[in-house]
C-alpha cells in the first residue's frame, strides 16, 4: 500500500488573532509579522523540498494570503476549498470578543456543549468538526498515495485529531490541540505492520522550527 500523507499549515499571524475579534468571512487577513511566519516556512519548504503532489487551501484571506506566500515552495497549484473555513460564527462575524461574550452568552458555552451554535447563523462545535471530517475525507480520498499540503486553520487542525482518532466533538471539553502560526501537522495514513489494518498515524504536531529568529518588528 502506497502511503498518503496529509500536512496541514495553519495560516501566519492575522489581525484577528492580536485584536481578539472574531472573524470568518470579515478577515482583514495577515499581520506583517504574519507574512514574515509565512515567509520564513516558504524558505523551509524551499530548502527541504517535500514532494508535494496536490496543494489545497481555506479561502478565508489569512488562509488565502499564506497559501500565495508558499506557492512557489509547494510547487503545485492552489485549489481552494470553501468547506476547510475556520469555525462559522454567524452574525458576530467582525465583532470583538468581548461585544461576543457580552452578546451572546451561548459563545463560550459552545465549547461545553457541541450542540449549541455559537452565535444565530453560526456552526455549533458537531457540525464544524462533521465539515472538518468530511472535508479531510474528501480530500484523503481524492489523492491516495499522494502527499498533499493544506493551508488551513487552527481550529481545522484540532478537528483533524478528532477526525483521525474517530473522537466525538465532545473530547474538545477537555483536550486541546493547539497549533501556532505556521506550524505543521502531518498526518499518515499507513498499513500496519501487525495486522494489516489501515490507519491514521500523526507524524508531527505544532512543528514550527522555521520561526526560530523569526522576531516581531514594531512599526
Amino acid at each position: 500500500m502506497s502511503t498518503t500523507t496529509l500536512t496541514l499549515i495553519r495560516h501566519g499571524e492575522s489581525y484577528a488573532n492580536i485584536n481578539q475579534v472574531v472573524e470568518t468571512y470579515s478577515c482583514h487577513g495577515l499581520t506583517a509579522y504574519g507574512i514574515r511566519q509565512a515567509e520564513a516556512l516558504a524558505r523551509r519548504l524551499h530548502n527541504e523540498q517535500p514532494a508535494f503532489d496536490a496543494y489545497y487551501a481555506s479561502t478565508l484571506k489569512r488562509a488565502r494570503m499564506t497559501a500565495e506566500i508558499l506557492a512557489p515552495a509547494i510547487q503545485r497549484p492552489i485549489q481552494w476549498e470553501d468547506d476547510l473555513h475556520e469555525l462559522r460564527v454567524g452574525e458576530v462575524d467582525g465583532m470583538t470578543y468581548q461585544e461576543v461574550t457580552q452578546r451572546y452568552p451561548s459563545f463560550d458555552r459552545a465549547i461545553k456543549d457541541v450542540h449549541i451554535k455559537v452565535a444565530p447563523g453560526g456552526e455549533s462545535w458537531n457540525e464544524f468538526a462533521a465539515r472538518c471530517a468530511k472535508t479531510l475525507d474528501a480530500i484523503a480520498s481524492a489523492n491516495k498515495g499522494n502527499h498533499v499540503a493544506i493551508v488551513c486553520h487552527g481550529g481545522v487542525i484540532e478537528c483533524s485529531f478528532l477526525w483521525a482518532l474517530d473522537l466525538s466533538a465532545g473530547v474538545r471539553r477537555r483536550v486541546a490541540f493547539p497549533a501556532r502560526n505556521t506550524a505543521l501537522t502531518v498526518w499518515q495514513e499507513r498499513q500496519s505492520s501487525y495486522d494489516g489494518r489501515i490507519e491514521w498515524q500523526l507524524v508531527r504536531h505544532n512543528d514550527a522550527m522555521h520561526l526560530d529568529g523569526v522576531e516581531r518588528v514594531d512599526g
